[in-house]
């Protein structure tokens, strides 16, 4: 028996066996060619893709909108979402058209808000208070609810305008912008 050797093989393979591995600026050359062939192709496959850049343009705010991004916005987006919340409080709302809210701006092409086509509001605070809480018009409180728990909500979203808060008084979105106000100026 033999107990000079090595034990295992293991050190076998260390102690007997020369290292093939190319030198090293070889692996070098090698490993550079590759990651240029790996480098090219992928520019042509993004090439020929289209690019990179899939993602979706940034929206743009609507006080940055012009008249023609405004109209496409308020006739793919704010019109069919706004028909969705009056629907849903009053299926009477199905015929709602661009005219339902902008009246004569509609014939006219100005679509000017807020409009003289929907039902003016009082121009003060107390007056707004006693005008909602008129008990020969129960309808009103309902009718207000609605608007400032659903439509004021949706629309200064869709807008991107800070809606009012009555508490803090912060904020622009309010029933002022689609109705006009008794006693102020159109």
């Amino acid at each position: 028996m033999n107990t000079v050797g090595p034990a295992t093989n293991d050190a076998m393979a260390e102690a007997g066996q020369p290292d093939r591995s190319p030198p090293p600026e070889r692996r070098t050359r090698r490993t550079d060619a590759v990651l240029r062939r790996i480098s090219m192709a992928a520019c042509l496959f993004a090439a020929a893709c289209g690019g990179a850049d899939d993602s979706e343009p940034e929206p743009v705010a609507w006080q940055d909108m012009s008249i023609e991004e405004r109209t496409g916005y308020m006739t793919d987006v704010v019109m069919p979402r706004m028909k969705e919340v009056f629907v849903a409080y009053d299926p009477k709302f199905e015929s709602m058209d661009c005219a339902t809210c902008h009246g004569d701006g509609v014939a006219n092409g100005t679509y000017a808000m807020p409009s003289a086509g929907i039902a003016p509001l009082p121009g003060s605070e107390e007056g707004f208070l006693e005008w909602v809480g008129d008990p020969e018009h129960p309808e009103r409180q309902e009718w207000t609810n609605f608007m400032f728990d659903k439509v004021v909500p949706e629309m200064a979203d869709l807008l991107q305008i800070p809606r009012f808060d009555p508490t803090t008084q912060t904020g622009e979105f309010s029933c002022n912008y689609c109705h006009m106000l008794e006693g102020a100026e159109p």
